[in-house]
């Protein structure tokens, strides 16, 4: 005969909070009831309850020190159709949760980080500010479908012009940045710049590095830019799992320009503004087919800018 001993911690514990524990994990969980949101984040439910996404981060707590009615979430996203609201505790020990809400006519950009297990999702806004979550990286498919819904647009109309072939992508990273990103959507995705790692460069300073590489891609409603983070690195060629991907919807862009380099072997820049915002891509050779893909979307070049 087989006898089932529970913990007498389990037992003597409130059944919200012993629920709330057993599935608790380093994954985002979603929040469909007003006993899902951890206690101090229940006072907003009735406000929040009427939103199209709601989750809750967990804190960075190992399993096997968590009990049922610790503190275990430090963040609660809300998104509603036309704003987000981010409420947020990251002291477990102090009872104030800050609260920010946010139009969603004012994000103008995302993007999205990943380091191994450290994941941020960063909402650009039109202001120039921005506003970053943390996550742990498994839930980055649950966050991937968040960032979509935030940026979901109507495809900008296609002025007649000669389409650039789609540019070839070598390199195994991003062919499978590439691969992740058409495999999320039913809409083309095209790569329309990309330069390949370990390009040799100079930084800033004059010292000798190589290029990390990026890749541009356009979809029908937004020009996406997959970089490492670091625009270059040391000759040492230490392993680099960090990433970026940066989605502009091209309704969003103001203007853009392309910034030649100061000196042979250094990188320029594709300048892309949103209003206030301005998002800055390094590149070494210029972004000729990007340029063209901005203007059949409609997006105009800044008078400001210098030939390259």
């Amino acid at each position: 005969m087989v006898v089932v001993r529970t913990s007498a911690w389990r037992t003597a514990a409130d059944p919200d909070d012993l629920r709330e524990y057993d599935r608790f994990g380093p994954w985002l969980d979603r929040v469909h009831q007003q006993r899902d949101l951890p206690r101090r984040f229940r006072p907003w439910y009735p406000e929040l309850a009427g939103e199209t996404h709601l989750v809750k981060l967990p804190r960075d707590l190992d399993r096997a020190q968590v009990r049922p009615g610790m503190d275990l979430y430090r963040c609660v996203l809300a998104i509603f159709a036309d704003r987000i609201v981010v409420l947020g505790a990251e002291d477990p020990g102090a009872p104030d949760v800050a609260r920010s809400d946010l139009a969603l006519a004012d994000v103008v950009a995302t993007r999205l980080y990943g380091n191994l297990l450290v994941g941020r999702w960063t909402l650009l806004l039109a202001d120039g500010s921005e506003l970053s979550v943390r996550f742990n990286s498994v839930s980055e498919p649950e966050i991937a479908e968040l960032d979509r819904y935030v940026l979901r647009t109507p495809a900008t109309d296609l002025r007649p012009a000669p389409r650039p072939p789609a540019a070839e992508v070598r390199d195994h990273f991003f062919r499978s940045r590439l691969g992740a990103l058409s495999a999320a959507t039913d809409d083309p995705v095209r790569p329309v710049h990309v330069e390949e790692p370990l390009r040799p460069c100079t930084d800033d300073r004059g010292r000798r590095r190589l290029a990390s590489g990026v890749l541009v891609l356009e979809t029908p409603t937004a020009l996406v830019v997959v970089d490492r983070d670091k625009t270059a690195r040391s000759r040492s060629r230490r392993t680099n799992y960090a990433t970026n991907t940066t989605t502009i919807p091209f309704a969003r862009i103001t203007s853009f320009s392309v910034v030649p380099p100061g000196q042979p072997g250094r990188f320029g820049r594709l300048v892309l503004r949103c209003d206030r915002q301005v998002i800055t891509v390094p590149v070494l050779t210029r972004p000729e087919a990007a340029v063209a893909v901005l203007a059949s979307h409609g997006v105009h070049p800044d008078a400001t800018g210098r030939p390259w």
